[in-house]
């Protein structure tokens, strides 16, 4: 009957990686604590490592251990992790090569480039940019891409139709009982039931005990409109470096499409009847509509 040793009882080898490694040397003399950074090497280990395992497929008498046996395991578990990084190591040596995704997914027997970047990934968990985040995918890198010229393809559309929107926004500013009715809205209602937990009212979004959550985005178009007028009566300068390059109208143009992709942001909210009831407005309701399916169309021509 084998009898169960204490932790303290057990051999080093089968409690600590480094020990374990040691353990599995071939030369006798090297049996030491490994030291934080030093490199293991497959070949000094894979003699006595095959020789175990060998014993535990019989073909070799089974004279093994204990300790050679839960030295094995614990080694084991380093290989993973070796294995692991040599082969995100060797994945970025590939693409350094230019070597394409498709090629890689190849070697690694996966079924296509998409899946091989996911394994890189996967490797790379460990192993974060100096900011925090982690390497994306092609097919992100390219939807990333798509959003980007999407939303500048936006932005420059707002600025040429900066008239019609700045138009819009003051007749939608305009309406006397706008953060009333917006305060009202379906979609106020369902926040203010959510807010309160009242089941009641939840259930029925007419109930009077609900009280209205006030919304933002009206002020928010005010604070935009008073914005804007103060920049087009008197236009910020341009700082020293950007006259040096003679970008003032540039800039200036980036500017007014900041302010103005902002505006066009605000209005898109009474596009939808959840949001504010403008069926007493029926002409600029669907002006509107129009204005907002206008820039996504044009948005999406430019993905």
């Amino acid at each position: 009957m084998t009898t169960q040793k204490s932790r303290n009882e057990q051999p080093a080898a089968e409690l600590d990686r480094d020990r374990a490694w040691a353990h599995l040397l071939e030369n006798p003399g090297g049996v030491r604590r490994q030291q934080h950074g030093d490199v293991r090497r497959l070949l000094e280990i894979a003699r006595t490592y095959d020789r175990i395992c060998q014993r535990a497929e019989g073909y070799l008498q089974p004279d093994v251990s204990e300790t050679d046996i839960l030295a094995v395991l614990r080694v084991i578990r380093t290989l993973h992790d070796k294995l692991d990084d040599d082969e995100r190591m060797l994945l970025s040596l590939a693409r350094s090569k230019t070597i394409t995704w498709a090629r890689i997914a190849t070697a690694l027997e996966l079924s296509g480039r998409q899946s091989a970047e996911r394994r890189y990934l996967q490797l790379s968990k460990a192993y974060r940019r100096p900011d925090g985040t982690l390497p994306r995918t092609q097919s992100e890198r390219v939807e990333q891409a798509r959003e980007q010229r999407s939303r500048r393809a936006e932005r420059e559309w707002a600025r040429c139709h900066a008239r019609t929107i700045r138009m819009i926004a003051s007749r939608l500013a305009a309406i006397p009982d706008l953060q009333t009715r917006v305060d009202h809205s379906k979609e106020a209602r369902l926040l203010a039931a959510i807010r309160s937990s009242d089941s009641q009212a939840l259930a029925g979004l007419d109930s009077a005990r609900t009280e209205p959550v006030p919304m933002v985005w009206p002020s928010a178009l005010a604070e935009c409109l008073a914005e804007d007028e103060r920049f087009r009566t008197a236009p910020p300068e341009a700082d020293d470096r950007v006259r040096e390059l003679g970008d003032e109208k540039w800039q200036l143009q980036q500017q007014e499409a900041d302010i103005v992709h902002r505006m066009l942001g605000l209005i898109t909210y009474a596009a939808n009847p959840r949001n504010i009831d403008l069926t007493d407005h029926p002409e600029l309701a669907a002006t509107i509509v129009q204005l907002c399916a206008e820039s996504q169309a044009q948005s999406k021509i430019r993905r």
